[in-house]
């Protein structure tokens, strides 16, 4: 993948976190957008900064890394660095990309990256084809793209809509209109991206914006370039 891989070191030990930059440093697409040395700063970082993958020290002051996991993002790849190899079922568990026992080299990080973006590769490539990965808790969760009525943005999250839950996904909407297939869903505002096989009817709104009803009756309004591209799309595709 030619993204750049944004990545956090939360790790307690100053000559870890040094050493873990060293290795990370030689790879061009990796880049270390910040680190933690305790839970509630690693906390804080995970509400303020967007990242991809995080490496993550078991025992730290303040907590354990075990206690983050239900908060991380539904995208954010996991590679545990710890002494205590006890935790690696745990960590099998909890859908981590990898489980790194100190003392580790350069070599073993590598390996790690390359399981980040053959992980990162599978998942946009399911984002364009059946499914969509996101996390629920500590685990994965594939979301059938076929149930899904619409997506709502909201800064660097999604609202995923569908007839029976919603969830909330790490995602940009920019990023999933351009993976997902535009015959299939349709950007229809700024902050909407709608599926056309769940939209029961749009209603006409004054002489140029629309309304997308779903079979729930709730309604999502479209602006006038959405409105534009429904209409296009209508009559391109016979809908």
């Amino acid at each position: 993948m030619s993204r750049v891989l944004r990545t956090i070191i939360a790790d307690d030990e100053p000559l870890a976190r040094q050493a873990l930059r060293r290795f990370l440093a030689s790879h061009v697409d990796v880049q270390v957008v910040s680190d933690a040395e305790d839970v509630p700063s690693l906390r804080a970082l995970l509400h303020d900064v967007r990242a991809d993958v995080l490496f993550l020290d078991i025992t730290m002051p303040g907590g354990t890394g075990l206690e983050v996991l239900p908060e991380l993002p539904s995208d954010l790849a996991l590679v545990f660095t710890t002494a205590h190899a006890e935790h690696a079922a745990h960590a099998f568990a909890v859908d981590a990309v990898d489980y790194l026992v100190k003392p580790f080299g350069a070599e073993r990080v590598r390996a790690a990256l390359d399981r980040v973006r053959r992980r990162r590769a599978s998942a946009i490539g399911a984002a364009g084809g059946e499914t969509l990965l996101v996390r629920l808790g500590a685990r994965l969760h594939a979301v059938p793209l076929a149930s899904v009525w619409r997506f709502e943005g909201a800064d660097d999250y999604v609202r995923i809509v569908t007839a029976t839950r919603e969830w909330l996904h790490s995602d940009t909407l920019d990023g999933l209109t351009r993976r997902l297939d535009p015959a299939q869903f349709v950007r229809v505002h700024r902050r909407h991206l709608i599926a056309w096989r769940h939209v029961q009817r749009f209603e006409q709104l004054g002489d140029r914006q629309l309304a997308a009803v779903f079979p729930d009756g709730s309604r999502v309004v479209c602006s006038r370039d959405g409105a534009s591209r429904v209409r296009a799309a209508s009559r391109a595709g016979g809908r």
